[in-house]
């Protein structure tokens, strides 16, 4: 397995207070039931955090949820041209039982289109 497909704790995004800038400077994008914040940042690579609130469903469930989150960054980070802090989050149960290949296929679309729209 190449270095570009893990998920170090160095990609992880755990700072409070880079994270509440994120909230009130970052873009909003919706991904379905994922809701996602980021905004460009000056680190050498991107950095991201998860969080799936409480109502959402049981411990299985979120857990899932942000396992399924992680794999799908884990999976596609090296396709993103610049460095950003992104953070992904679900605050609503998702009306369908969410699969890991719809989560990653997401995930993909958000990453091409914010390279996309960074290019220009």
């Amino acid at each position: 397995m190449s270095l570009q497909n893990t998920f170090p704790k160095a990609v992880l995004l755990h700072n409070s207070r880079a994270i509440k800038e994120v909230f009130e400077q970052g873009v909003y994008q919706s991904l379905g039931p994922i809701g996602v914040k980021y905004k460009m940042a000056e680190t050498e690579s991107s950095r991201f955090s998860i969080s799936v609130r409480k109502k959402v469903g049981s411990a299985p469930c979120r857990n899932q949820i942000k396992r399924f989150i992680r794999e799908a960054v884990r999976k596609e980070r090296a396709h993103l041209n610049y460095s950003f802090d992104i953070c992904f989050f679900v605050t609503n149960p998702p009306k369908h039982k969410l699969a890991s290949a719809y989560v990653l296929r997401q995930v993909r679309r958000f990453f091409n289109e914010i390279n996309h729209d960074s290019s220009n």
